[in-house]
């Protein structure tokens, strides 16, 4: 970032690094109580239905923050204060929604008893891996995969209204219990594909979807060892609350490195150095977290640590989102 007066720098000491990333976390932190205030003392939600309806609010934030590329809030307000304020009430419109229908179709009084959790889970990957891994090309074309918000809508019924359905619904057709995707690959998405920024395979010119399937698989892969190195360190990723506590911490660690510190200070290396270094800084940092997190829960009580992170993640995710607030471009322009 370029600076000339260095009285004008003075001036916006909190859209420089880190202070900038300093900033975000005490404002993730006050807004991330004000969530638990709506979920835990309005709504009266026990923790695992506030569990899922962070889930949901993951499902619809994907869409209108990436795939609708701001809509439906940019037809209402320029500024992105306005769009963001306009998508989050329309997030949590359908957020509630999408629960009050999970409720009526499963014949169940509460969210808790409901397969909403997983078709969520299982969403949510569908969407990310439609945006992000295969750059949105799986259901729009060249032609129209910029065109907003079709191509956003076309994500919506892939994520939302295909996949996921398929993989909640279609076993139970057979009697099987619902399948889903866990939640648990996305830390090392984080840091293969931002950490690392693809590399090595952002060196072979690959084009979609070649590109995709490679980047996912390569996704899995990390996972699996991911599982594999808490196991040894005694804890299951997939089998105790222990485990998605990990992958959640992390998650929050890297994306912090990644949105509210802008990579700070590992932006100036070149791969993989960077993703070397950047990966260990936020294991490093996570693993206290860990620790400080079961240290302050009782052994029958870990399930909620783990809505504590997911509250802080869901929190930090949404103010930084390009469809809601944008904070990477509302907090640190360049100045010059």
């Amino acid at each position: 970032m370029s600076v000339a007066n260095p009285g004008l720098k003075r001036n916006l000491w909190w859209k420089n690094q880190p202070y900038k990333g300093v900033l975000f976390i005490v404002l993730i932190a006050v807004v991330s109580w004000i969530f638990e205030l709506l979920l835990g003392q309005v709504l009266q939600l026990d923790t695992t239905s506030k569990l899922i309806y962070i889930t949901i609010f993951f499902v619809w934030w994907w869409h209108l923050g990436f795939s609708l590329n701001g809509y439906p809030g940019n037809r209402f307000s320029s500024s992105r204060f306005g769009r963001g304020t306009f998508n989050l009430a329309i997030l949590l419109g359908l957020s509630y929604l999408t629960g009050e229908a999970w409720k009526y179709i499963s014949a169940q009084t509460t969210l808790a008893e409901t397969s909403a959790g997983l078709w969520g889970q299982t969403a949510i990957i569908a969407a990310a891996a439609s945006l992000f891994f295969f750059d949105n090309t799986i259901v729009t074309t060249d032609k129209i995969r910029d065109w907003h918000p079709v191509s956003g809508f076309l994500n919506i019924f892939f994520a939302i209204f295909f996949i996921a359905p398929a993989f909640t619904f279609l076993p139970q057709i057979w009697g099987l219990e619902p399948f889903y995707i866990p939640w648990y690959w996305y830390p090392t998405s984080t840091v293969f594909g931002s950490f690392f920024e693809r590399w090595p395979l952002s060196k072979l010119d690959l084009e979609q979807p070649r590109l995709g399937l490679i980047h996912t698989g390569a996704v899995i892969l990390l996972t699996l060892i991911m599982g594999l190195l808490l196991k040894q360190a005694g804890i299951d990723l997939f089998t105790t609350t222990a485990g998605p506590i990990f992958a959640a911490i992390w998650t929050t660690v890297g994306l912090g490195i990644l949105w509210q510190f802008n990579m700070w200070p590992f932006a100036s290396l070149s791969q993989p150095l960077k993703g070397i270094v950047a990966s260990t800084a936020s294991l490093v940092i996570t693993i206290a977290l860990y620790w400080l997190t079961l240290s302050l829960l009782n052994q029958d009580n870990t399930i909620q640590g783990l809505y504590w992170w997911f509250n802080i993640l869901w929190v930090q995710v949404f103010l930084m989102a390009p469809g809601l607030y944008d904070g990477i471009g509302l907090w640190q322009e360049e100045v010059r």
